[in-house]
């Protein structure tokens, strides 16, 4: 064997005994890392490159996340809004349902009208249908008459003196006539009594 050829053979027991020896290539004639090797600095660099990856994902699952939530929200507040509107729009029903009857009962007297001759009966049954008017809206709708209040005491919450007349034998002021009904909401004045006042 030549010289030349056991140099080569030499050199090339050299470099397969650094890969046994470290796991790492090295050109021995130059002495420099092969591509497999990589610094620190450049392995962390690899790890942040990871980790922003991994946190854009995250970012964009949150704001799919989030974008999904206020549309959400926002049909939520237009169903809101819907059904306050078509409760406004609708809040009397109950009210106008239980007052048709009596339409038809005053649409009964207005044809009876011309049919009868007797006057007290028609008068009656006028009478009647006010006082099943008022029955039904005290009954479901709190609302009641201010009523007996002649000879009473004058109270300007409930009453509203549209005509005094004076004199000795009042010794407070007491209500003489009733002008106009007066009218409750379960416990508070509705409308005020429109009222004739005897004053001292």
């Amino acid at each position: 064997m030549s010289k030349k050829e056991k140099n080569e053979t030499e050199q090339k027991k050299k470099k397969t005994s650094g890969l046994q020896d470290g796991g790492v290539a090295l050109d021995t004639e130059t002495a420099t890392p092969s591509a497999t090797e990589l610094s620190p600095q450049e392995v962390r660099i690899m790890e942040l490159e990871a980790e922003v990856e991994r946190l854009s994902s995250e970012l964009l699952e949150e704001k799919e996340a989030f974008i999904r939530k206020v549309a959400d929200m926002d049909n939520y507040r237009k169903r809101l809004v819907r059904d306050k509107e078509n409760a406004v729009q609708y809040a009397n029903e109950r009210l106008l349902n239980d007052l048709i009857p009596i339409l038809d009962d005053f649409d009964r007297a207005i044809g009876a009208r011309d049919q009868s001759s007797d006057l007290q009966s028609y008068a009656e049954g006028v009478e009647l249908i006010q006082k099943q008017l008022l029955d039904l809206l005290d009954r479901n709708w709190g609302l009641k008459r201010m009523d007996g209040i002649v000879g009473q005491e004058f109270s300007p919450h409930e009453h509203e003196a549209m005509m005094m007349e004076q004199g000795e034998q009042f010794e407070t002021e007491t209500v003489l006539a009733e002008l106009q009904k007066g009218y409750y909401l379960h416990d508070r004045v509705l409308r005020t009594a429109k009222v004739k006042v005897g004053k001292p």
